[in-house]
């Protein structure tokens, strides 16, 4: 027989996960709403242009965008590509984490083929000229310049926050746990409390 402390300690834990449930699922929303949504039409809308040739693309002072591409060349690693701001500097780019869109989210992408390689952030807002070719005149290729999947800076994790993951790392972990999670909890409660039911002795 249940003990009242028992089923007491059981209904607060249903209520605890419950509450967890409905954090994963708001968090599903808002990073599919704000995150793979915004950047799936990005990757849409942006015009591919073939190794070798330049894409010139509008964007705003701190404004992050992503270069993605596809082909041989990406591939074995002998594509490199520079970013030119409206200065005539040279722009940094960065890569991603270890776990990122190309890992988990590759079937959202609407152009099949193309992963993003680097990241880069415009300094003045104006016309950045973005230029890949193959380091080996080899091999070819496409390339387009769209919205970044990496991320700009991260958050310390951990006992001690010494464990320091990368804000798309997280972001891409999120969107594809969080979603199950919010259907998957309530639906385990449900079936206990059920299993419990049958189980329980009748009352006279």
């Amino acid at each position: 027989m249940t003990s009242p402390r028992s089923t007491d300690r059981l209904r607060a834990r249903d209520r605890a996960a419950f509450v967890a449930a409905a954090i994963c699922a708001a968090a599903s929303v808002l990073i599919w709403l704000m995150w793979v949504m915004p950047i799936v039409r990005s990757i849409d809308e942006a015009e591919p242009a073939m190794i070798g040739r330049t894409i010139s693309v509008e964007l705003a002072a701190g404004e992050t965008a992503g270069i993605w591409a596809s082909g041989r060349s990406a591939m074995l690693g002998t594509m490199e590509c520079g970013v030119t701001g409206p200065d005539g500097s040279d722009l940094a780019q960065r890569g991603g984490s270890a776990l990122s869109w190309n890992d988990v989210l590759w079937w959202m992408t609407p152009r099949p083929g193309f992963e993003q390689r680097s990241q880069f952030t415009a300094v003045d807002a104006g016309p950045h000229l973005v230029r890949c070719d193959d380091s080996l005149d080899t091999y070819g290729g496409d390339y387009l310049v769209a919205g970044d999947s990496f991320g700009v800076g991260g958050i310390g994790l951990g006992r001690t926050g010494a464990a320091d993951f990368g804000i798309g790392e997280i972001l891409v972990f999120c969107a594809v746990l969080c979603p199950p999670l919010a259907v998957l909890i309530p639906l385990v409660i449900l079936l206990r409390r059920l299993v419990t039911r049958r189980t329980a002795p009748s009352r006279r």
